[in-house]
């Protein structure tokens, strides 16, 4: 994930990004929830790790976050952390139905739906 999350728009472009490597993998598999899962009841390391990267992409949402409500577009009072979380869920969690499933649609679903609660934060023009 880059740092180049600047508008509501990009966001969107990360989504349908996100979407088309996951209709392109198509093998059922998610890295990160595997390691997880392995690492669930392992070793600290391997657990610190994991929540290493996991923060470090959650960071990136929530600077980009923080880049669209300085921008104006969303409304100062939005939290971009929070914000971020719920992206970062419904990333994952969409990943873990559209791989058990086997229907890209379900990340769809559930990026969309993160993407409307961003939205619900929108400063109207």
């Amino acid at each position: 994930m880059r740092n180049n999350l600047h508008s509501v728009r990009d966001l969107v472009r990360w989504r349908d990004e996100v979407v088309r490597l996951e209709q392109r993998r198509g093998d059922g598999v998610c890295p990160l929830g595997e390691l997880a899962e392995l690492l669930a009841h392992g070793d600290e390391a391997g657990r610190s790790a994991v929540r290493a990267g996991i923060a470090a992409c959650e960071s990136l949402l929530a600077g980009g976050l923080a880049r669209i409500r300085e921008s104006g577009e969303l409304a100062a009072d939005a939290d971009p952390e929070r914000l971020a979380t719920g992206l970062m869920a419904a990333l994952q969690g969409g990943l873990l139905l559209a791989r058990t499933t086997r229907d890209v649609r379900r990340l769809e679903v559930a990026l969309d739906t993160a993407l409307g609660y961003v939205r619900a934060h929108a400063v109207t023009l």
